[in-house]
This record gives C-alpha cells, structure tokens and sequence, in this order.
C-alpha cells in the first residue's frame, strides 16, 4: 500500500514537473520598458497598466520599438503605441506608421495608417499592416504598394514572406516599370530576382507590345516570359499565339506551342501550326507541324500547307514574304495546286512555285518547271510557265479524250478570274479533238509550231493561231490510235487534285 502511494506521489510530481517545464520552455519576455519621458500609473487606466509619454522606447526579444505616446499593459504582455512608431525588428527590418499593437505572446504586430516597411531593397506602402515575427510574414488588405530599384506594385492584397524574399500580390494587381505594365488578378514577386509568377488573367502592355495569358513566368530584368493557358503576343502588325509561348525580349525570340496561330493583321495572313518559332531581329517566322497559311480577300481565301511555313517581314512587322517549303499545296475555289516549294511576295502579290509544280484551273491542269502567278485585287491576272510547259484539259464530249499544249514556256492572262488567253513559245505541240454541232467526232488535230496564241472561252479552246512554220495534220476517228492520244511527257494527275480545302494535308 505504501509503495503504491509512493508511486502515485511521484507519477503526480513527474507530470506537474513537466507541465511547468514546458511553460517555461514556451514562454516568451515581458515587453521591457527602455526609456520615457514619463511614466503613468493610475487605477483608472486599468490593473497592470502603464501609460508612458515622451520619446518611448520599448524592446522585446530583440526587437527595439520607438513612438511618441503609448499603454504598455504588463498582465496581458502588449502594448499600444501612438505616433511617429517605428519599429526595427533586425538590421534591415524596419517598419513606421502612426498607431500600432503588439502582441509580445504571439508576437504580432498590427501597424496602421501611413504605414512603411523598410527591408533590404524594397519599401512597402499602405494604411494597415499585420505582421508576424514568428512566421515572419506581413499582410495587408487595404491597399499596398511595393517599390524597389526596378518596379512598383501595387493591389489591394499583399502578404510578404520575408524567409523567402517573395510577396504574393491579389486582386486588382499591377506592376509598373519604365517599360510595361503588368496587370494581374494576382502575382508573386520574388524581391531578389525580381521575377513574377503570375495566375489569372494577366497582361503586360508596352508602347508597342501586347502579352496576355492566364498563368505564366516573366523576369522584370531579363525580360524573358513564359506564357500559358490563352498564350497571346502583339507587337505591331502581328501577333502570336498558341497554348504556350516563351519570350526572350533581349534577344527577340519567341517560341509557341500547340495550336499555334500567327497573324498579320494588315496583310490578312494567318498562319497556323504545333510550332512556332520568331526572330524579331532577323525579321522572319516558321511555322511547322500541320502548318496551314490563309490569306485572306475579300473575294476568296487562299489556303496553303507545307512541312515549313517561314514569314519574313518589314520593318513594322508586316508579311512581305511567304515562303513554303516540302509538301507544298494550296487550295482556292477557283484554282489549286502543289510543288516542293512556293514565295509568295505580299507587295506585288507574285507567286512562284518550284519544282515540278502543278496547277488546276477549272478544267485545266497546268505543269511546268517553274510556275509564276500574279494577283491584282484577290484575282487573278496573269501566269508564266517556264520550261516543260505542259497544259491539259479533259475533253468535255469524250472524257477518256484530252486536248494538250506543250512547249517550252508559256503566258497567260486572265479576265475576272477565267483564263482567257495563252501565248506559247517554242516547240509548241498541240492536240485538240474536233466535234460536229450535234457532238459527232470529226477528228483530232495534232500540230507543230515554233510559236502559238491560243484564245479561250468558257475554258474551252476557242481558237489556236500558229505563228512560224506550223505542221498540222488530222486525223480522222478510225485512225486515231493510243500511240497519237498523247504528247510526250503527258501526265494527268487529277487523284492529285485538293477538291476541298481539307485536301492539302494529303500529299
């Protein structure tokens, strides 16, 4: 029985001995009164309650607070002070306002009106601040201002991590410098680096430059910038977007990822793709991955794909140049085509395709070595074919019949989009098929000549005169063989033809 009290006794003992050693452990100081000019103890103030005027200087763990006036309330270890507070926690840490409360429990401060925090390189504004020494975090929620040697922030929400050296910035968040502003719904900035992370949506507007997008990264120094959710970039003329793009402003590149759109505004271009890559100081832009070009008219679109869609622009950003590279094929309603590689110059609206390129015109397929296009006000005017001109057409009576020219280039002009006539020169070959009123055959007609004008109607021959020496010979149907059907090199390569702006993808 004895022993079993003597256990008790001493179990009680080891708990209570605990219990105040963990208060002890976990108490903090008193608030210590450094100097006053004048010291009040009065009942009426309260218990444990002192009143001190004149030039105050109180400290607490460290921490050194100045004011003009304050209650300093011993029971309950916290204090008001009132004017000219100031407070300086480290070698670094200050803050000023005009009334403040102190907590030295949770050591907690609430500073408010003309509120200043001083910390390393950076000053901070606003009418209301908490801070905590322990956590060693500031908060406002009235308004702040951040100024360092870069930028000045601003929002109606702040909370400083000193630990970290960044400051979460919410709502109605704007950051200016002597290049931009950045505005926010809300943004963290690292005081060091003075970088952003920024989420929600977010612009950042200069003289002539435009970013937007909904999460992202930008280096207020560098200037690089990371664009994400609705990534959008304008400068001048045109503008870049896609589901991410990075900006490197020093050295004028940017690259755009998935669903990648470029756009000159001026020049109606548009130019789609995966991926997006902009030279600034070389003046040019590619495209690749599903690259899709559409230029824009007032009377029809011109849609063109290629492996490579490379832009080259002016001084103000505008397209001058639109050059496709591999697997090039267009579509238009009233012509389409392919090649291994096209230009298209904005300011004369030239087009020259290379390498074994092929045209469909209405009933027409046009083939040659090289091929140039021009186009005055969204038609077409004229065509030049240089080298192998070859030039076919399905027979509208006899589909299994085909009347060719070939020669060694040609011309052609156009009126309101129809094809109207063909000057064709040296060693030009023809072959058309003849027909009665009531669709019987005559015959087909194969001539020779060093030159030849052709003129056309409703996309059909009209009438061929032959200049220099022409050798012409019919041939009625009965002699018609599949050896005189076709000239040589004939190609038709109609399953080749985009009927549809869809098509051009498929090669």
């Amino acid at each position: 029985m004895n022993i079993s009290r003597l256990l008790f006794v001493s179990f009680f003992v080891f708990l209570f001995s605990t219990h105040v050693l963990a208060q002890k452990e976990g108490a903090t100081k008193q608030i210590e009164l450094r100097q006053a000019r004048k010291l009040d103890i009065n009942k009426l103030l309260g218990k444990d309650v002192q009143r001190l005027l004149g030039d105050v200087q109180v400290e607490h763990e460290g921490t050194i607070l100045w004011c003009d006036s304050a209650y300093l309330y011993n029971d309950k270890n916290s204090m008001d002070a009132f004017g000219n507070v100031h407070i300086q926690m480290n070698d670094t840490l200050h803050l000023y306002g005009d009334k403040l409360y102190y907590d030295g429990n949770t050591r907690i401060v609430e500073i408010h009106q003309n509120v200043k925090l001083l910390d390393k390189k950076i000053t901070l504004y606003t009418d209301e601040l908490i801070y905590k020494r322990n956590e060693k975090i500031g908060e406002y929620f009235v308004w702040g201002k951040v100024i360092d040697s870069a930028n000045v922030l601003t929002s109606k929400k702040g909370f400083y991590f000193r630990e970290t050296d960044e400051i979460l910035f919410r709502d109605s968040v704007v950051l200016v410098n002597k290049d931009y502003t950045l505005k926010s719904d809300s943004l963290q900035y690292n005081t060091i680096f003075k970088t952003v992370d920024f989420y929600g949506p977010t612009s950042i507007v200069g003289d002539s430059s435009y970013m937007y997008a909904e999460s992202g990264f930008h280096n207020t120094v560098t200037e690089f910038t990371r664009l994400e959710k609705h990534a959008f970039m304008q400068d001048k003329a045109n503008s870049l977007q896609g589901d991410s793009l990075y900006y490197d402003k020093i050295k004028g590149v940017a690259e755009a990822f998935k669903n990648v759109i470029l756009t000159d505004t001026v020049q109606n271009v548009l130019v789609f793709g995966e991926y997006a890559n902009y030279r600034k100081k070389e003046q040019f832009a590619y495209v690749v991955d599903k690259a899709l070009a559409v230029l824009i008219d007032k009377t029809d679109s011109l849609f063109i794909h290629a492996d490579t869609l490379k832009v080259l622009l002016d001084s103000a950003n505008k397209v001058q140049t639109l050059l496709a590279y591999k697997h090039m094929k267009f579509f238009r309603n009233d012509f389409q085509g392919l090649s291994d590689s096209m230009v298209y110059q904005m300011q004369d609206s030239s087009i020259y395709f290379y390498h074994k390129p092929i045209i469909w015109h209405k009933k027409n397929q046009f083939t040659a070595d090289e091929i140039q296009m021009v186009v005055q006000n969204g038609e077409m005017d004229s065509i030049v074919f240089k080298r192998n001109v070859f030039l076919i057409s399905q027979d509208s009576i006899n589909i299994s019949q085909y009347n060719q020219i070939k020669g060694n280039s040609m011309v052609g002009w156009f009126v309101e989009n129809d094809l109207r006539k063909l000057k064709v020169l040296g060693n030009s070959e023809t072959i058309y098929f003849l027909y009665e009123e009531d669709e019987t055959p005559i015959g087909m007609t194969r001539i020779t000549s060093a030159d030849m004008l052709v003129f056309l109607k409703d996309n059909e021959l009209e009438t061929i005169t032959y200049q220099k020496d022409p050798k012409a010979k019919l041939y009625p149907p009965s002699k018609i063989t599949v050896e005189l059907l076709k000239i040589n090199g004939f190609e038709w390569l109609i399953e080749r033809r985009p009927l549809k702006k869809e098509d051009i993808f498929i090669w």
